[in-house]
């Protein structure tokens, strides 16, 4: 699904979504985690499964201030 007409801030800390985006439509919640890949020359931000996180030993930042 392509989103049209939304403001993504892209930072070195990070990437703010617009305040429009549901991410609840896409099943993220709270404490998701991805990973970025490169996938044929094209980059991706890739969920990681919640036990690969704790396995790996991730630790979930709740509120990033």
């Amino acid at each position: 699904m392509l989103y049209i007409d939304y403001t993504w801030d892209c930072n070195p800390n990070g990437i703010i979504l617009d305040k429009e985006f549901n991410s609840d439509q896409l099943g993220w919640s709270n404490g998701d985690m991805f990973k970025l890949v490169n996938i044929n020359g094209r980059k991706m931000l890739v969920k990681i499964d919640p036990i690969e996180a704790f396995a790996k030993g991730h630790k979930v930042n709740e509120q990033i201030k």
